[in-house]
């Protein structure tokens, strides 16, 4: 199984400025590209997403995840991170 590494933009609340964003990055075990993007922006509630790379078995695997899961790896607003994988 391969997936995808989706970041999400989602803009802030009462901000005009085009630096209020916050940025949220998913490994997402799903190999169809469009369907990765779907599960993440549905997770975050983002308008939109960009595929930043594909990822490996081995990789999902060390995170954790499972055919039709992800995880955030990033987040501006969180430090650290400590979600658990989620199932779409």
């Amino acid at each position: 199984m391969d997936g995808w590494l989706v970041t999400v933009a989602i803009k802030e609340d009462g901000d005009d400025d085009d630096d209020g964003y916050r940025h949220i990055t998913y490994a997402v075990a799903v190999a169809n590209p469009s369907k990765a993007a779907k599960l993440a922006m549905r997770d975050s509630v983002a308008k939109g997403a960009v595929l930043n790379r594909p990822l490996e078995a081995g990789m999902l695997q060390s995170l954790g995840l499972e055919a039709g899961e992800l995880a955030v790896v990033h987040d501006d607003d969180i430090d650290p991170i400590t979600s658990r994988p989620r199932h779409h």
